[in-house]
Order: structure tokens, then C-alpha cells, then sequence
């Protein structure tokens, strides 16, 4: 049997995951004993891509609901199709199932995708099946969670616009990790590795994309800075530019990658354009790449 360690690698490998090894072995510790995990973390720290990786090395179905103030009761737990019970009445055949009843019958893994935007009411729908492993279907059945359902929520930090605050009862149930961005030279490797750069070029840009949007995240001007992808997607256009040594294609490159990837802090006159500009051409001014 393998311990978490070789757990890690083995995940790592498969799945072709570059650094998070102190984080998955928080996974698979809590897996191990049962217990729900709520990762937070800023968009675009990789939660999802944890989520899915331990579901299928831990070979369950992987069951999505993606939350916001207008999820109901009904989209988590399921309902009853109105013409079926007319024609069958209150039968399984019926019944609709939505992702929490699915993965607690065929023992899938339930990832709820910023739970913090879900309301209270629909929170509590949740509370039993994550405590007992038991949900009542009214009129229908009681269901008995399959010994390999277990759910992974994430959470963006709550300084992010339209969160709201989980409640205590449900945070209760919780094994609580956090994902922060990653270190410069893993974010570099997943760079390289998702932007298929393999020219002889492909170090640099991917080092110059990372250093753009990392300045990105310490700008005093930008509430939230670019995540990972904003540097993958610049490191792929810029890579297909007739010219990666031009400072011109570099500032229109990440303009396009990073414009839908930062917010502004209120207040700030400058354009988003002027503010990538200027973080471009400092990070290139600062390097050898000319």
C-alpha cells in the first residue's frame, strides 16, 4: 500500500501535475480519514485541477455544480420531473438527480466550485449528507452515501467581489487548505508545459511571462493580479509573433492575455492598457532578452 508520499508522486506523474506536493498530501491525509476538504484559494491557483486529480486516482465519478446566489436546493440535491410524476407519480424513474444525491449513490466525489457564492438555505441542504452520509428525498427515499462519496469545495479568499460567508455549520464539516500561488520556477515549468514551448526560445518567454504577471500581483494599483493562465496565454501568443525580441508585440500580446485577468482598484484613472504597458516594459527593460 502506498503512503502519501508515493501517493503525491504518483499523482504528480499521472496527471502531469507540476509542484502542489505539501498541498495534495493535506489531500490525501483528509481523504484517508473521511473528510470533506474546502481548498481555498485566488482564481487560478489550480484548485480544480486537484479536485479532478484525486477523484480519478481515487477512481470515483467526478460530480460539478458551480455556485452562485442563484443556486437552489433543488440544483444540488435533485427534483421531480413534473410530466413523469403525472404520468408514473413519485417514482425513481421520476426523479431528476442532481449532483449531491449522484455522487452519494454511486460513491462519486462532489465538487461544489465557490461554495462561499452559494446561499444559506441551499448550504444547508448539504449539512446531513456531509455529517451522516444520509439525504431525504421526500416522497421518494432515504439515501445512504456509498462508502466512497466525498466532496472537495473551493473557496476564493473573502476580499473577492460577490463573495459571501459560509455558515458556521456548514464550514463545521470542513477540513479547511489553502493554495497560494505558486513559486516562480514551478510556475515557469507549468508555463512551458501548458504553452508547448519547446523552441529555443521558450525558456525565456516563459520566465518573462511569469515575471509579468507576478509584478502583476504586487501592483498598488491593481486590486487582483493575473493568475497562471494570464501568463500562459501570453506566452502562447507571443511565441507566434514574427518577432519575440520586439517590445511592441510583447505590450500587445499581454495586453490581450492579461486585460480580462486583473481588476483595478477603485479610484485608479490610469487605463488597464497604460498599467500592462507599463508593467511590460519594465520587466523587459530589466531583462537580457534583447
Amino acid at each position: 500500500m502506498l503512503n502519501a508520499s508515493e501517493i503525491v508522486k504518483e499523482i504528480q506523474k499521472r496527471y502531469k501535475i507540476i509542484g502542489r506536493k505539501e498541498e495534495f498530501e493535506k489531500i490525501v491525509l483528509a481523504h484517508s480519514v473521511g473528510k470533506n476538504i474546502l481548498l481555498e484559494g485566488s482564481v487560478g491557483t489550480g484548485k480544480t485541477t486537484l479536485a479532478k486529480a484525486i477523484a480519478s486516482f481515487y477512481d470515483t465519478e467526478f460530480a460539478r455544480i458551480d455556485c452562485s446566489e442563484d443556486t437552489l436546493p433543488h440544483n444540488l440535491v435533485g427534483y421531480f420531473d413534473p410530466p413523469l410524476v403525472i404520468s408514473k407519480g413519485y417514482l425513481d424513474e421520476s426523479y431528476i438527480y442532481g449532483p449531491l444525491a449522484s455522487s452519494m449513490l454511486k460513491g462519486g466525489c462532489l465538487f461544489i466550485n465557490e461554495i462561499n457564492r452559494m446561499p444559506e438555505s441551499t448550504q444547508n441542504s448539504l449539512l446531513t449528507a456531509l455529517d451522516e452520509g444520509i439525504l431525504e428525498i421526500p416522497k421518494l427515499k432515504t439515501i445512504k452515501a456509498h462508502k466512497k462519496f466525498f466532496t472537495i469545495a473551493t473557496q476564493n479568499p473573502a476580499a473577492h467581489v460577490g463573495v459571501t460567508v459560509i455558515g458556521e455549520a456548514l464550514k463545521d464539516r470542513f477540513i479547511w487548505i489553502s493554495l497560494d500561488f505558486q513559486p516562480p520556477e514551478e510556475e515557469i515549468l507549468i508555463i512551458k508545459q501548458e504553452a508547448n514551448l519547446d523552441n529555443s526560445g521558450g525558456e525565456k518567454i516563459a520566465q518573462i511571462s511569469q515575471q509579468i504577471v507576478n509584478v502583476s500581483r504586487n501592483n498598488t494599483s491593481i486590486r487582483r493580479g493575473s493568475s497562471i493562465r494570464g501568463a500562459i496565454d501570453l506566452a502562447q501568443l507571443i511565441s507566434k509573433t514574427e518577432n519575440i525580441n520586439s517590445s511592441k508585440n510583447w505590450v500587445n500580446t499581454a495586453v490581450m492575455a492579461l486585460y480580462n485577468k486583473i481588476e483595478l482598484e477603485d479610484g485608479i484613472t490610469i487605463s488597464k492598457e497604460e498599467i500592462i504597458a507599463d508593467i511590460v516594459l519594465s520587466v523587459l527593460n530589466k531583462s537580457d532578452f534583447q
